[in-house]
Parts: C-alpha cells; structure tokens; sequence
C-alpha cells in the first residue's frame, strides 16, 4: 500500500502541479563566472538562476534555464579572461 501512495504522489507531483527541480550547477558556475567576470551581475541573476530562483518552480522551466546556463557558459569561454578566472572553471 505504501509504494502505492509512494508512487501516486510522484506521478502526481509531475502531472499535475510540476515538481521543483534543483538548480543546475552549469548555472551555479554561470552566476560564480558572471561575478567574477563582471561585478554585479552574478547577483542580479540570483532571482533566476539562483538556488531558490524561478528557474527550478518546475520541469519545463528548469529544462530552458538549464540550456540559457549552458549556452551563456559556452559563451563566455570566447572571453580572453574565462581561461584565468577562477569561479569559470
């Protein structure tokens, strides 16, 4: 009975109200680099990208985040200053 309940509160926590994802750490490291790169802006990315921001609400967000994370991560390596900067490694 108990895998039951276990496994209805899993499917019902993707089917119906989408369940919170855990942020990527591509975009831990984005939010590091970005500061590093660039005092100020690691900060302003908190609200999304953060550990508690809207990106992780649900699945589908999570997904997009996750790929914006890696493409701006892939981004900045075309900066002369990622290769030597800490926080982007």
């Amino acid at each position: 009975m108990r895998k039951i309940v276990a496994l209805f509160a899993v499917v019902g926590c993707f089917a119906f109200v989408g369940c919170t994802k855990s942020q990527s750490e591509n975009c831990k490291k984005l939010i590091a680099c970005s500061e590093a790169l660039s005092p100020g802006t690691g900060v302003a990315m908190e609200t999304s990208y953060g550990k508690d921001g809207a990106c992780w609400k649900n699945g589908d967000s999570a997904a997009a985040c996750t790929t914006a994370c890696d493409n701006a991560m892939a981004g900045f390596k075309a900066m002369p200053a990622f290769a030597t900067t800490d926080a982007c490694k």
